[in-house]
């Protein structure tokens, strides 16, 4: 069985995030999820993707945290 991992590099640590697949690399702009969803900690915004699906970006530093 393969797995798919995302590495990160947190403070000279390194994490594993396991994902479903890798669908490739884009430039974003990552808005502020507004008062409603900011309580969700393990989430930093989100942004419309090209073909207009919204996308939420994890927050590597609070996950790194845990």
């Amino acid at each position: 069985n393969v797995v798919t991992a995302i590495i990160i590099n947190k403070g000279g640590k390194l994490f594993a995030l396991t994902v479903d697949s890798l669908i490739g690399q884009q430039e974003i702009v990552i808005k502020n999820l507004g008062k409603y969803l900011s309580d969700i900690k393990f989430v930093s915004g989100g942004t419309i993707l090209g073909d207009g699906n919204v996308a939420l970006i994890l927050d590597v530093n609070y996950i790194a945290g845990l």
